[in-house]
């Protein structure tokens, strides 16, 4: 029931959710990170160290592009409001915390 309740809530504003559910809403809709063929999408550029933030788009994890270059840097800045693909895989750094990969 939860689960249809999740995808009948992506037809209501997002405004009108609360911030708590649409955090639950997206650990019942996203996939095992852990099996998950990743597709990514650039969500922000980190300024202090000077990435790329990309996330999956079935599973919702975050991952990094280190290094990017200058025409990169500048096409990510509305990243947050226009999330984009990220096609190269080869330099995405996976998230690693207590020597586990994320």
């Amino acid at each position: 029931m939860k689960m249809l309740l999740a995808y009948l809530s992506l037809y209501i504003p997002q405004s009108l959710l609360t911030s708590k559910y649409m955090a639950e809403r997206i650990q019942l809709l996203a996939a095992d990170p852990d099996t998950c063929e990743h597709e990514w999408d650039v969500v922000a550029c980190i300024l202090s160290t000077v990435e790329l933030q990309v996330q999956c788009r079935k599973c919702a994890t975050y991952s990094e592009v280190l290094n990017p270059s200058k025409e990169e840097w500048a096409a990510s800045y509305d990243a947050m409001e226009n999330p984009y693909p990220w096609e190269d895989l080869s330099r995405i750094r996976l998230y690693q915390v207590d020597d586990v990969v994320h």
